[in-house]
């Protein structure tokens, strides 16, 4: 991601067991819960967009989405 994107994106992983992290992120993880979504769920900008499993290029489009919307607004 940094070697792609620099400092515009960053990859963080948080553990949802980790008391910390429930804290911190409780309605991130209460929605997760709520829609039924399945770990390990992929979360962009605070909206879980692919649960389950991991895919590297679904994420790497997503963030080129998302970037791409970010230029074009400015």
């Amino acid at each position: 991601m940094t070697r792609r994107y620099g400092e515009d994106a960053a990859v963080l992983y948080h553990r949802a067991d980790d008391e910390t992290v429930v804290l911190e992120r409780a309605a991130l993880l209460d929605e997760i819960d709520k829609r039924g979504l399945l770990y390990p769920v992929t979360v962009l900008d605070g909206v879980p967009l692919y649960d389950g499993a991991v895919s590297y290029p679904a994420i790497m489009r997503a963030v080129a989405n998302k970037l791409a919307d970010r230029e074009a607004a400015v």
